[in-house]
């Protein structure tokens, strides 16, 4: 897919996302997407579901489905970039287990949101 290809579907899923107060990142590459979105409960299973359901999403796989402390992306219904396949294949393999331990309403996030974080700060200055 090409960006002007991809322009409806994001203005598709930040309309979704507003309306369902949910936020987060879509990384594109070489034809692979990840996606990382936050929200309550209920707005991300919906979310999820309709994502799920789509005829245009195939092979997906759920990396992370936990509760979070507070969001990382709350500025961003969709956020898109574009990672080298190098950036998106780090991103998509690194550790994203690994908080469930950490007590209630600790601060401490994964590697793998700490990664996509920095990538992110990184791409949107």
């Amino acid at each position: 897919m090409t960006v002007p290809e991809l322009e409806p579907l994001l203005v598709q899923a930040r309309d979704l996302n507003l309306e369902t107060a949910v936020t987060g990142v879509l990384l594109y590459s070489d034809g692979n997407f990840m996606q990382y979105f936050e929200g309550s409960e209920e707005s991300t299973r919906v979310t999820y579901e309709r994502i799920r359901a789509s005829r245009r999403h195939e092979g997906i796989i759920e990396i992370l489905n936990e509760r979070i402390a507070q969001r990382s992306f709350s500025d961003w219904q969709m956020g898109f970039a574009q990672p080298t396949r190098s950036e998106l294949l780090a991103l998509s393999t690194a550790r994203w287990l690994g908080m469930a331990g950490q007590a209630p309403g600790s601060s401490a996030i994964s590697p793998g949101l700490a990664l996509l974080q920095s990538f992110w700060k990184r791409v949107r200055r």
